[in-house]
């Protein structure tokens, strides 16, 4: 074939495009107002503050809002015309989702979002017009051009134009040789030959134009089209950034201008369907535009809308605890339950930066039984082997799980891995998300979430009017269809369990999902994920003491604080939020929410504790435990430190007086002897030896030293917030200026404070060792003003094995903690919550945490991340007050029977003392709920969601099945086993008292009935 013929097809695209549509209209009547963020869906009104708005006239500067107006009167129009207001603004630099964006109103109603993908809006003919338009600036601080045009375009020509368009885009995906590229092309010219543009005014080529496009559906789309059996199936979609380089406020805007768009576009085009996640988007919709929330509301009863995602939003997967997952389901349920009459099934996290082995039980026992996601993709070493598999969590629970392939022809063919959330309908990746498709003898179908994203804006017009050329499926390509996804998948899914059958072969993976990349959002932002840390504890403790002063006081149950607390705490673990890869502005305002979040909920859990103290029998101190097994400890008491043995599982224990210490905490220089440890430190108050008394062993390799910290040269090759590369090793700083020395003694504790300088800041370190405890705390204050460096905490100890283990979400995994191979060395930094651990059979060393998730051992070297300060999209990241506890805790036995979860836990949940006047009637020892097993940790005590019932949440934390019994300080009637939900599935039991069996790593929720 001529190689020249496709030019000729090109040229001829690019006249019909040009000619297809035209101004008719320039606009030069416009005033402008400046203004801030707009409330609901007030519109301003005309006065004297409106400004003429000229030719050469720009307004701009960084975050700033807009309004503009003009009034339109459009002309009658023939039946094969239509009218569209275009708006363009331009701007010195390039677009992206951070620049300028808008909604226009059209006589006083909201039409549609404009930004950079969406400049057109339709128009009625013969029509007045009042047109507002509110303009957002964007993050960039640049100046704007606003201009106003009103366009006539011709649908036949416009009709014509994708006709030839879309199957010259398929011919070029191939090589000029390959026969799906010589027959497009072949029909695509004899179609240019038939156009007679002499004049484009006339009836000639008018008729000219039909008889062209006649002959090309009949004799390419209806006879050459439709011959392969792959589908590619298509639904609109935006994903929506929470936050990330905009704050809450401009999202709350984002979802107003994406869904309008969306609405707009069903009007236009009825085989249209869209699909959307996240109810927080959905609650801010509400709030800002209700009568825009109502259309979304009746598209959805019509069918054209559909709402998935089952969480919340699409929080991390990594940082936030277990019961934050359920309650992400909970809440995410409900709202899209409540609603939109909807039952959501499928979890839905595109952009999650991996995802926790302790997900597919979570999942199928809260209703959901499909996961879906994309970045796994994006791991830099290795390729997941699956697209379409059975993921089996560490309890062995399996979840269908799909990998969204949506990738360009030419990406596939340069062995790029990564796919797209954020998909478009173009020839190109109609075939190439076909080709990244790894499934294929399971399913011949793929799928592609259409439409701009991560900043909204959302499926054009031409992604749709591609789309239905491809319905025909052109030649080489796949065919293409409009389908939700829970359709999709179902469709996937039964051909992937038929397949699996007929092949006696099922592609699964085991545990988590790591994702080989990202692997600095484990430590950015600190001070976010202390507080997320501090709040998920605060609240489930302050529903457990609401749950005791209830059954024991008959107190009222604060469930609507609670609720919105907890709906704070789920908005901060967004996946660009807790991660610390937003901008400095999002954390202004997380603090804030957390701030005001703790004030209120500690006010709850110390008002409940105070009504219980008030009402027991007996005079002295009363000393709350908020953990769910037998602690003795220090607490505060009024300023001082006391001492309690033996404070009863989620109760309490009044004591008199400080309670006695069996022996004390010798401190000399350079020397800590306590009855556990005899602690040896160098000239730069390292640790040098670290003798465990009781087991007759040195715990630091010898010749090396322990808790020293290393200051690593950070600069990533990418992604700088989110990333640490794994070259950061190659230069690593000591940081050995002591500028103080203090020693530390108190009753039945001893140390050292330590002040050290690194650069411009900081580090105030108090190591405390106990006599009535195994573990050693290093509690920081640290004072950071670097940026570009990790700051980690080293420990070489002298433990052989091959694996560590690692706490996550209701359960645990283990990992090596060697390199043999690229997926091994792939995960030199990995997440953990509140201990890791490394042991041999009988012996074994953790390190425990009260807000830090980065970690790394490798061979015997243990590592904790402290610090992350990269500058991008946050300039001030990490810069300032770092307060948090790290532990050592060696151990006879493992991590099991050594008793590292009880010490992680304590760590976190301190004892609570108050002052007993002993006028009331309560006991002087109290347990609000005891178990026997302690591989059985009890996590949550609350209300049930109705109000009808107590729910207790456990999970078993050994690989060890068990039976256990439940001991309750108050009576029942009823007690069952539940799903995730609450909902109630099997009578177990009643009274005070019930054994039930718990498997390996099982979470198990109970409703009590009182």
């Amino acid at each position: 074939m001529d190689k020249f013929i496709k030019e000729k097809v090109r040229v001829t695209l690019e006249n019909l495009k040009k000619i297809s549509q035209r101004t008719i209209l320039d606009i030069e009547k416009v005033k402008y107002l400046s203004c801030s963020y707009k409330k609901g869906g007030e519109l301003p009104g005309m006065d004297d503050c409106w400004k003429k708005f000229g030719l050469h006239d720009r307004v701009g500067g960084k975050d700033c809002h807009y309004w503009f107006y003009t009034e339109i009167k459009t002309p009658d129009i023939q039946d094969d015309e239509e009218l569209l207001l275009e708006i363009t603004v331009g701007h010195d630099g390039t677009w992206d989702i951070k620049d300028p964006q808008g909604i226009l109103y059209l006589n006083g109603e909201i039409v549609q979002g404009m930004d950079i993908n969406h400049t057109m809006a339709y128009l009625k003919s013969n029509t007045d017009i009042k047109v507002l338009f509110y303009l957002y600036t964007g993050m960039n601080d640049s100046q704007l051009e606003v201009k106003f045009d009103v366009k006539l375009r011709n649908k036949l020509l416009t009709k014509f134009y994708y006709d030839i368009k879309v199957p010259y885009d398929a011919a070029m995906c191939f090589d000029e040789d390959d026969y799906n590229h010589i027959r497009t092309i072949k029909y695509l010219e004899q179609a240019c030959n038939l156009i007679d543009f002499r004049d484009i005014e006339s009836n000639v080529f008018k008729e000219s134009i039909k008889s062209a496009d006649d002959y090309l559906i009949s004799e390419y789309y209806e006879k050459e089209c439709g011959k392969s059996d792959a589908v590619v199936s298509y639904v609109g979609h935006t994903h929506i950034d929470v936050a990330w380089l905009w704050t809450l406020k401009q999202t709350k805007e984002k979802v107003q201008r994406t869904f309008s768009t969306v609405l707009t576009l069903m009007d236009k085009y009825p085989e249209y369907i869209f699909m959307s996640s996240q109810p927080q988007l959905y609650e801010y919709l509400k709030e800002a535009a209700p009568e825009l929330y109502e259309r979304v509301k009746q598209k959805i009863k019509e069918g054209r809308w559909e709402v998935e995602g089952a969480m919340w939003l699409e929080a991390d997967c990594n940082l936030s605890s277990g019961e934050s997952l359920v309650r992400q389901i909970i809440y995410g349920k409900r709202f899209m339950r409540e609603e939109f009459g909807v039952d959501s099934k499928i979890l839905w996290l595109p952009d999650v930066f991996g995802y926790s082995a302790a997900l597919p039980q979570i999942l199928k026992k809260s209703g959901v039984n499909r996961f879906v996601t994309s970045k796994i993709s994006w791991n830099e070493t290795n390729t997941m082997p699956y697209d379409t598999f059975m993921w089996e969590g560490i309890d062995g629970t399996e979840i269908f799980s799909y990998f969204l392939t949506a990738q360009n022809h030419e990406q596939y063919k340069n062995h790029e891995n990564y796919t797209k959330y954020n998909g478009t309908i173009t020839p190109e990746m109609n075939l190439g998300t076909w080709e990244r498709y790894q499934q294929k003898e399971y399913s011949n179908e793929t799928i592609v979430t259409f439409g701009y994203g991560d900043g909204g804006g959302g499926p054009t017009e031409e992604m749709i009017e591609t789309e239905r050329r491809l319905e025909y499926g052109i030649p080489g390509m796949p065919k293409a269809q409009m389908s939700f996804v829970g359709d999709f998948l179902k469709r996937v899914e039964d051909n992937f369990c038929k397949s699996c059958h007929v092949m006696n072969r099922t592609p699964k993976w085991v545990g988590e999902l790591y994702l080989e990349l990202h692997r600095g959002t484990y430590t950015s932002i600190a001070k976010n994920k202390r507080n997320n840390r501090k709040s998920e504890l605060l609240c489930q403790e302050s529903e457990t003491v609401a749950v005791i002063d209830k059954v024991l006081n008959a107190g009222s149950y604060p469930q609507e604080e609670l609720n919105n607390a907890w709906k704070t705490i789920l908005l901060n673990q967004f996946h660009d939020i807790i991660p610390g890869s937003s901008i400095f502005e999002v954390y202004e305002e997380s603090d804030r929410q957390y701030a005001e979040l703790q004030d209120k909920i500690k006010i709850i859990r110390e008002n409940k504790l105070q009504d219980i103290a008030d009402n027991i029998s007996k005079n002295g101190i009363m000393v709350y435990n908020p953990n769910a097994f037998k602690v003795s400890g220090y607490v505060d008491y009024n300023g001082d430190v006391i001492y309690a043995k033996d404070v009863p599982s989620l109760g309490w224990k009044v004591i008199t007086k400080d309670e006695s210490v069996s022996k004390e905490v010798v401190v000399n220089k350079g020397m800590i002897d306590s009855p556990y440890y005899k602690i040896l430190f160098d000239e730069y108050m390292n640790i040098i030896s670290l003798f465990d008394i009781k087991n007759n062993r040195e715990v630091i390799v010898a010749g090396k030293v322990a808790n020293e910290l290393y200051a690593f040269e950070d600069y990533p090759k990418f992604y700088d917030n989110w990333e640490i590369s794994n070259y950061y090793k190659q230069k690593k700083y000591e940081i050995r200026d002591v500028s103080c020395v203090n020693e530390i003694r108190g009753n039945g504790f001893g140390g050292f404070e330590i002040l050290r300088k690194y650069m411009n800041s900081t580090i105030k370190q108090r190591i405390i060792v106990y006599s009535e405890n195994r573990r050693i705390d290093f509690e920081n204050e640290i004072d950071w003003h670097e940026h570009q460096t990790l700051l980690k905490a080293v420990f070489p100890v002298d433990i052989h094995t091959n694996k560590a283990t690692y706490d996550i979400q209701f359960g645990n995994v283990e990992r090596p903690n060697y390199e043999n191979t690229s997926w091994e060395t792939a995960k030199f930094e990995v997440c953990a919550h509140k201990w890791v651990d490394l042991s041999e059979d009988d012996y074994g060393v953790s390190i425990l945490n009260d807000c830090k998730y980065g970690h790394s051992i490798l061979g015997n070297e243990m590592t904790i991340t402290l610090i992350k300060c990269g500058t991008y999209p946050n300039p001030k990241a990490d810069q300032g007050m770092h307060i948090f506890t790290y532990s050592l805790y060696p151990h006879n036995g493992n991590f099991k029977t050594g008793g590292t979860i009880e010490a992680a836990y304590f760590l976190n949940k301190p004892l609570i003392a108050f002052k007993v006047s002993g006028k009331g009637e309560l006991p002087a020892e109290y347990s609000l709920i005891k178990g026997d097993c302690e591989n059985v940790i009890i996590e949550t005590v609350k209300e049930a969601e109705n109000g009808h019932g107590i729910v207790i949440r456990m999970y078993e934390a050994w690989n060890k099945k068990s039976v256990l019994t439940l001991n309750l300080g108050f009576n029942s009637h009823k007690i069952s086993i539940c799903d995730m939900l609450e909902k109630p599935q099997k009578k177990i039991g009643a009274g005070n008292k019930v054994v039930l069996e718990v498997s390996n790593y099982e979470i198990v929720t109970l409703l009590i009935e009182v």
